[in-house]
């Protein structure tokens, strides 16, 4: 039982550890340039590549946490702006990420996670006047949607695997999936704050959405490839040095 809770606490102690450095990186990689935000002061930081990989490397809690705390303290150092706003897309991203990458979450399937979320994100599309004006703009999310539902949890297989091609595969859906959740609960957040906080009007609004319906796949399968290329290797050295961080 002691040696239990010891190696419990050995565990808990690296995952902090590990924690403190990716929020650290998060927040370096916050001044890197980044895509400009349409619509509004600020820009989409590339840092936000190391979200889904903080997630499955680090798990459903720990992971969301590094991220969170690196874009908070990164946004704040870097001047903030309407960015600032955007801060809870991190943990979001992360932990869709994690959940997909882990055969049960608290109890309950890992993949049951991100299908929930995605859902509720586009069902919200739907409830303000420029989600029913624009109504097609949520099919890059729905192909996210779609991903999980086609794989469940042979997704946590592929995350799992110790074939390098095939967790550099998992990597790549997963990193998808969970960047197109992070990005339809920042365009609510837009819908929502445009104008009050940008002075934006509902027209203007959904005129920017409807002229970024074929600029978001780019973008977003941009960031899922710099996903896959930066924290494929990473993910693979660390969980062949530390096989436990994989377990939870």
């Amino acid at each position: 039982m002691a040696c239990g809770i010891t190696m419990s606490n050995a565990l808990d102690t690296k995952k902090l550890t590990l924690m403190a450095v990716m929020a650290a990186v998060y927040t370096v990689g916050s001044f890197l340039p980044g895509f400009p935000m349409v619509g509004a002061t600020g820009t989409i930081d590339l840092v936000r590549a190391l979200e889904m990989g903080y997630g499955i490397l680090l798990g459903p809690i720990y992971g969301p946490m590094a991220a969170f705390l690196g874009a908070l303290i990164g946004k704040f150092l870097s001047g903030g702006g309407f960015g600032m706003f955007m801060i809870p897309l991190a943990p979001v991203t992360a932990f869709i990420a994690a959940a997909l990458s882990r055969p049960k979450v608290f109890k309950v399937r890992g993949w049951m996670y991100p299908v929930a979320i995605i859902s509720a994100l586009c069902l919200g599309w739907y409830l303000t006047p420029t989600g029913r004006a624009v109504y097609y703009f949520p099919v890059w999310h729905l192909i996210g949607l779609g991903i999980v539902l086609i794989l469940r949890g042979k997704m946590a297989d592929l995350l799992q695997s110790e074939n390098r091609g095939q967790l550099t595969l998992g990597i790549a859906l997963s990193s998808y999936a969970a960047t197109m959740a992070g990005h339809m609960l920042g365009n609510l957040i837009f819908i929502a704050l445009g104008p009050s906080v940008l002075g934006l009007p509902s027209p203007v609004i959904t005129s920017i959405f409807s002229g970024l319906f074929y600029i978001t796949p780019i973008e977003r399968l941009m960031i899922t490839v710099l996903s896959t290329l930066i924290m494929a290797p990473i993910i693979y050295v660390a969980r062949n040095m530390y096989p436990e961080l994989f377990r939870g």
